[in-house]
């Protein structure tokens, strides 16, 4: 039943279209909390007037909000008002035309600060944090003509002709991303435990899972054997006897609580008892019930007893597991120690978190966006050629939607794929179901860095330590936006090619040109201008301390940093001021980045497309970009050598002798790595010369 509105308790659960992320506390909204009646009124007109801007009522007030606010967001701005309302309450307010500007300032210094904890003082907030508490108390104002029962006296607004992020000092949220990215000695042990669990482990863990449920029938719950069903243990006892399985065994944590239980009885018979470490209730259910009964358990024990001495004891799962190769030497080694169910339910939990990170880490979703991942929502097609193939995830677009968000698509690699399909087999719920119930990476994560430490399982997996640290989903949408524009061909982490993921990203963009994955491309881009802008600013500086640049392009880089040189010289001599930090450097040198491309071995100064040469064979003149990828750094005039790329071309000196000693090597294929080879060595040469000599030692 829909609630009224004057009902204190509006319960808005079965709301229409509501997403993942929306949990059911933030849809019961208790205005009884606010303890003046007439204010509870106050606070239900403003959060409806926000979630309905376009109501006659609402237009009528001039400086009401135009766009409408989710129910999550309304939800949030009816806490502010809570704790205003209840802070006026506290201090004797009784009508809010008692409100003064000195009252707002006062609440807003105590809201400033956090909440003290034992033994730690208390903090100031982010202005991003108090905004919103400044921001709720003007709704008072805007919707005065609204309200029916109490309002602010008239022409009284709280920090008049300022908003409340210049009451807070809160920075335009649309300047610079403080995100900051996942540091690579965290990303790279992730990424690596999480790829090992998701392509190694993760598919013998589905496998077991699978063989666990089919051999431990639903139609087992709330049944109890009883001496009739004798015949059917028997049969079962007769099976283990045959094959010399050993009888199911207890986990160590569950013998020690069979074991504390007995002793809070009194009864120390357990630790004599030959089927102290007999798993009963794996027993019932192998022969289709939960548990044996007392009188049959007596009836069977002999029978038990003697088979025990004959074929033990031991965990019932993965007793025969599959080898697999470990992650540091690749040596063979069982993929698994034999398991009971609840500790194989453990695994499959942390295989789940794997699945997750992988795809967090490799696509940049928000956790909106993987909260709404479901069964089924794997897309793949073959391209027109048929020589490859896309893979995709359908999703929904929440962030700057209309409540609920709209159907979009990701397109991805295929280790994504991968860990999809492997989280679908583990899940095993039908098709619109959630995918992952829980987003909550850093707890994840902490999670199963403890449980690979404390069961031992990472130093016979062979796996990294993962250091501790924050870990979410915007760290690693951060993280891999900087990635892909920092490092061209690189490596996020172990078998992972970034240029397949710009090339998905790409893709997605193409296909869904207001889809999440535009975003997510616009940071990157974004993420690439500042990486090319700080580049540049490094080349020139370099060039200031001698260290010049190399190659067909350096002549015309080094008279645009001449140019530029002479303007800050110029500045410095007519205004020191600017000079104080690179702003002003920045400023004069963007258009010099703007032309920038960044190589694996080079920097191509994209001027004149008519002058590149990977243009001209590629026969595209007209071309907005330049094909880095069919680029000859040693004959374009665009583009020029530093020092950060002399370990680029030492690497392929050295590939190249490998190669030319190899005896498989054609003698033809020899003659041309040599003249490879020789253009290699006449690069380092020109960056060598170009470079004092000790720099060029230090690397």
């Amino acid at each position: 039943m829909s609630p009224l509105f004057n009902w204190d308790t509006w319960d808005l659960t079965c709301l229409a279209d509501t997403h993942r992320m929306v949990g059911n506390a933030e849809l019961i909204w208790e205005f009884g909390e606010i303890l003046n009646p007439v204010w509870r009124v106050v606070a239900k007109e403003v959060v409806l007037a926000l979630m309905a801007p376009t109501h006659e009522a609402v237009l009528e007030c001039p400086f009401a909000e135009r766009r409408v606010r989710s129910p999550r967001t309304s939800h949030r701005y009816r806490q502010r008002l809570t704790e205003w309302f209840n802070w006026l309450t506290e201090q004797g307010v009784t009508k809010l035309v008692e409100v003064t500007q000195e009252m707002c300032e006062a609440y807003l210094e105590k809201r400033s600060w956090s909440i003290p904890t034992p033994d730690e003082p208390s903090r100031r907030l982010e202005p991003e944090t108090t905004s919103e508490h400044v921001y709720c108390m003007k709704l008072v104002t805007w919707y005065d003509d609204l309200l029916s029962t109490d309002g602010y006296r008239p022409g009284f607004t709280p920090w008049p002709g300022k908003t409340s992020a210049q009451v807070v000092g809160r920075k335009n949220a649309r300047s610079e991303n403080r995100v900051r990215p996942l540091p690579d000695e965290i990303l790279q042990p992730m990424m690596e435990t999480c790829l090992y669990l998701v392509n190694v482990v993760g598919p013998h863990a589905a496998a077991l899972q699978e063989d666990c449920r089919a051999k431990t029938a639903p139609g087992a719950i709330g049944k109890t054997a009883t001496q009739g069903d004798a015949p059917l243990v028997r049969r079962l006892l007769d099976e283990i006897r045959t094959d010399a399985n050993p009888l199911p065994k207890l986990s160590d944590k569950q013998m020690a609580h069979r074991y504390s239980q007995l002793l809070v009885r009194g009864n120390r018979v357990f630790v004599k008892d030959p089927l102290g470490p007999l798993a009963w209730t794996h027993m019932a259910r192998l022969i289709g019930a939960q548990r044996l009964s007392n009188d049959l358990r007596k009836l069977l024990q002999p029978e038990l007893v003697q088979l025990a001495a004959q074929v033990g004891f031991e965990r019932p799962w993965g007793r025969y597991a599959p080898l697999i190769p470990r992650a540091s030497d690749s040596e063979l080694i069982p993929w698994t120690l034999p398991l009971v169910e609840e500790e194989l339910r453990v695994l499959i939990d942390y295989v789940l978190s794997a699945c997750l990170m992988v795809t967090s880490a490799l696509t940049g979703m928000r956790s909106s966006e993987l909260h709404e991942l479901s069964v089924g929502c794997r897309r793949t097609e073959k391209t027109l050629t048929g020589q490859s193939v896309r893979f995709r995830l359908a999703g929904r677009l929440i962030k700057g939607q209309r409540f609920g968000g709209i159907p979009d698509e990701w397109v991805v690699i295929e280790q994504v794929d991968t860990a999809i399909a492997l989280a679908e087999r583990l899940v095993d719920r039908p098709p619109g179901k959630a995918l992952f119930n829980s987003i909550e990476l850093n707890s994840r994560l902490g999670n199963l860095r403890n449980w690979l430490e404390k069961s031992g399982t990472r130093e016979r997996w062979g796996l990294p330590v993962i250091p501790e640290g924050p870990v979410s989903a915007r760290n690693l949408r951060r993280t891999l936006a900087l990635a892909i524009a920092q490092r061209p061909g690189g490596l996020l982490a172990a078998k992972v090619a970034l240029k397949h993921i710009s090339v998905a990203t790409t893709e997605g963009y193409a296909a869904t040109p207001g889809g999440s994955q535009r975003l997510f491309l616009a940071d990157v881009e974004e993420a690439e201008e500042e990486n090319r802008l700080e580049l540049t600013v490094e080349a020139f500086r370099e060039a200031q301390a001698g260290l010049l640049p190399s190659g067909p392009g350096a002549r015309h880089l080094i008279e645009a940093f001449h140019h530029v040189d002479a303007e800050l010289k110029e500045a410095a001599r007519s205004d020191p001021k600017v000079l104080k930090d690179d702003r002003h450097l920045e400023s004069l040198l963007r258009k010099v980045a703007m032309t920038l491309h960044v190589g694996a071995a080079n920097f191509c100064w994209f001027r004149d497309p008519s002058k590149a040469l990977c243009l001209k064979l590629a026969g595209t003149p007209e071309a907005k970009r330049p094909l880095v990828g069919m680029c000859d750094s040693a004959r374009c005039p665009q583009a020029t050598h530093h020092l950060r790329h002399r370990p680029v071309w030492l690497g392929q000196i050295t590939t190249i002798d490998t190669f030319v000693e190899s005896p498989r090597v054609a003698k033809g294929e020899k003659t041309r790595l040599r003249h490879e080879r020789d253009r290699a060595e006449r690069v380092v040469a020109e960056i060598d010369a170009a470079a004092p000599p000790a720099l060029v030692g230090a690397h």
